[in-house]
């Protein structure tokens, strides 16, 4: 019989900070959530942190609940968000809660640059400029904290962050490390070109860390913490939570599409290498790192954030509680023609009320004038689902692959109405896989450590094995919707 094994999972979303207990008995990894308790960004004065210490507590607290319903735990593997971080000093201590990117100081650098300038930077990485990637980020930290960026030493991202807690080790990941817009997704380097044009100095980072190799075994006393008594190792898995869950997504090809759903909504291509041409950049596509050497061609979009955000504004209009089910049906309240609203515009990254920023964008483009919740929900759905159609033609474009299916991960995964209304728009199946692809991949990475005899196709087939899907097939013509999104641009 083949040997079972307790794997820690620990995946910190924007919205939520989870432990999971993954077994995998030979054959298929079950998941068991023991922890999950809700993360939120904290204003503080003008700008916006993540509470890193809570996190760090909550995952001790996990693996403490998680030790005491497993004979053994054998390993674990953190993954989280992207493009946030922290800077460190010489001695190893953390000089501030990280920022989160939701803060306006990237949009501000971004926007000083020229499209040539930014071009350079593409053609350097393969990664797309964006607001919210870590170098703009950096940018404006020099003008806006100068005083931490003369005594930083390192710069570890928010898993890198939580890993050196618990190991004492100072590591880069290189899914994370790929967000920051600082790496080359070609030779899978520090881009020192790129470091220099920035004025970031290349030695802030770390050795660059691969994935199914341990990062170091929890120190003795965060062991003694959590009642634990015998070594755990922390293993480097695809730290970025979406190099995760594409890991875990149950396709039996290296090639394959997928969407990854969460607050953000990552829609791409899994390949083998980067693509870095203009056609790329004029599509507004990235190349991000994802498992075992391999790439997302991807393009980023809004995902369930609107969702999320229209949830709260519900209940603090309201009163009470509103489940997502029950959220999803007020759409059905709506009779009329097709509402949408560009779900990238400015006006949705982040608006004190994402109900009002709809209904005013709808109100603005001329599609109603009176828009209760049933149309602002539509609006909602509809628009999600057209622009993941959207990114799926221009990856498809781009790589010049032909896409019959479509994989779905994410806690996004389950939201039937922009399933199907995904599958109408882009005419092609969309495959939902059960949400858990993201633990799924990080116990997969785990694995690769304590049987190093898996290949990487042999973890694609634990995860078909571990895992239950929901075939959507298109059932109505929509694409007439996708001429009407691409007009929403111009607004």
């Amino acid at each position: 019989m083949n040997k079972q094994y307790n794997l820690i999972a620990c995946d910190c979303g924007n919205s939520s900070t989870r432990v999971l207990l993954s077994r995998y008995d030979g054959q298929v990894i079950t998941t068991t959530t023991i922890l999950q308790e809700p993360n939120e960004m904290v204003k503080l004065g003008e700008y916006f942190y993540w509470d890193i210490m809570h996190i760090f507590r909550l995952l001790k607290h996990g693996i403490r609940m998680a030790a005491k319903q497993a004979e053994k735990i054998d390993s674990i593997g953190i993954c989280t968000w992207g493009v946030d971080f922290s800077l460190f000093d010489k001695r190893g201590n953390m000089l501030m809660n990280p920022l989160c990117y939701r803060n306006a100081m990237g949009e501000k650098q971004m926007a000083k640059q020229s499209a040539s300038v930014q071009r350079e930077m593409f053609l350097r990485t393969g990664i797309l400029s964006d607001k919210i990637n870590s170098v703009y980020m950096l940018g404006g930290m020099r003008e806006e904290f100068p005083e931490l960026l003369r005594i930083s030493d390192k710069l570890l991202m928010i898993p890198d962050i939580l890993n050196y807690f618990f190991t004492g080790k100072m590591l880069n990941e290189v899914s994370e490390i790929s967000t920051t817009q600082l790496l080359d997704t070609r030779t899978m380097e520090i881009s020192k070109a790129q470091c220099e044009a920035m004025r970031i100095d290349p030695d802030i980072f770390s050795p660059i860390g691969t994935h199914g190799k341990p990062v170091g075994n929890v120190l003795p006393e965060i062991l003694e913490e959590m009642g634990i008594s015998y070594n755990i190792p922390v293993v480097c898995v695809p730290s970025h939570d979406t190099a995760c869950a594409v890991l875990g997504t149950p396709s039996p090809k290296e090639t394959f599409a997928f969407i990854s759903e969460g607050t953000w909504a990552l829609i791409g291509l899994h390949c083998k290498k980067s693509t870095v041409t203009d056609e790329v950049l004029a599509k507004g596509l990235t190349n991000e790192v994802a498992g075992f050497g391999h790439i997302m061609l991807l393009k980023n979009s809004i995902g369930m954030f609107i969702m999320q955000r229209l949830r709260r504004d519900y209940i603090a209009k309201h009163g009470g509680d509103i489940s997502w089910d029950a959220l999803d049906s007020i759409a059905e309240g709506y009779t009329g023609r097709g509402l949408l609203v560009d779900v990238n515009h400015p006006d949705f990254f982040n608006p004190p009320r994402m109900d009002k920023a709809i209904g005013d964008y709808l109100i603005k483009t001329g599609q109603t004038q009176t828009p209760d919740w049933p149309a602002i929900v539509s609006a909602a759905h509809t628009s999600l689902a057209a622009s993941f159609a959207q990114g799926l033609i221009d990856v498809a474009e781009v790589s010049k692959t032909r896409l019959s299916e479509v994989y779905v991960v994410g806690g996004g995964a389950r939201n039937q109405k922009t399933a199907q209304l995904t599958a109408d728009i882009s005419g092609i199946d969309v495959v939902a896989c059960g949400m858990e692809c993201t633990s799924i991949g990080n116990a997969l990475a785990q694995a690769a450590y304590l049987m190093p005899e898996l290949s990487y196709l042999d973890l694609k087939k634990i995860a078909q094995a571990s895992l239950e899907t929901i075939r959507y097939r298109p059932l109505s013509d929509r694409c007439a919707i996708l001429k009407k999104y691409k007009q929403l641009h111009s607004y």
